[in-house]
């Protein structure tokens, strides 16, 4: 298996310093405390983000087991916390950010249907990639990828169909070799971040915070048959979490 790539992205830092929180397009009002996720981000209102950087240590090529995860209530047809999710190998190189000088391991990649996070103006995407990433060291923390999908006709499988298609039945895996988890993030690598929850509950109903969200700009791509088998797995209800609305507004920063 091919050594981790190190991807220096000017994406993620500290708070913002004192001008980008006077920037006419702050929210005044805003927020750096944790909010409940998943929002809705406005481009227009965000605060210009500062120059700390996040790195991406991701191999080449990953194995791995694609679980469809089965939480409570559990069996019947899937619920809305239940998700498609590739959890890698714990054999050979292991990929993992840094944030903030401290490593974060990559956890799993997972999905929801349709997203989760919008962007004002626009209808939401078919699908979401969550890239879940927990603090090597106590006390928990995550820094999570937020991918928006769209749904595609494409001439080959991207990262995501190989993720996504022809899943295991519920509570079940099975194994996948050779991910590009590179080429799961859109070209761009202009994003969004701010401060929130995860979106899923864990078993006494809570959903964990501080979580560093990190928001495509951009969108990947998907086969358009293969989202909507994906969606399909579920009722019109789907597996996601509605947007949260909180007061006061989480501030949001962009790194472009």
């Amino acid at each position: 298996m091919a050594a981790a790539a190190a991807l220096p992205l000017l994406l993620v830092g500290s708070p913002a310093p004192a001008q980008a929180q006077d920037s006419p397009r702050c929210h005044s009002t805003g927020t750096d405390e944790a909010v409940e996720s998943p929002i809705e981000i406005d481009r227009s209102a965000a605060c210009p983000g500062n120059r700390s950087t996040l790195s991406i240590h991701y191999p080449h090529s990953v194995d791995g087991t694609v679980l469809f995860q089965d939480k409570p209530p559990l069996g019947g047809r899937p619920s809305e916390h239940d998700d498609v999710r590739f959890v890698i190998a714990s054999q050979g190189p292991q990929p993992y950010i840094t944030f903030n000088g401290e490593r974060y391991n990559l956890s799993n990649v997972h999905f929801h249907g349709h997203a989760e996070h919008k962007f004002a103006g626009q209808p939401f995407a078919p699908l979401e990639a969550h890239l879940v990433h927990e603090r090597a060291t106590l006390p928990k923390a995550y820094v999570v990828f937020s991918v928006l999908l769209d749904a595609k006709t494409l001439s080959e499988p991207s990262q995501h169909d190989r993720l996504i298609a022809s899943p295991p039945v519920l509570g079940a895996s099975k194994d996948v070799y050779h991910i590009n988890l590179n080429a799961l993030l859109p070209a761009s690598h202009s994003t969004y971040r701010y401060t929130g929850s995860l979106t899923t509950p864990d078993e006494n109903g809570d959903y964990f915070k501080p979580v560093n969200w990190v928001v495509f700009d951009h969108r990947a791509q998907a086969g358009q048959k293969n989202v909507q088998a994906y969606r399909s797995l579920w009722d019109s209800a789907g597996n996601h979490r509605e947007l949260q609305v909180s007061v006061p507004a989480p501030k949001v920063y962009a790194y472009r």
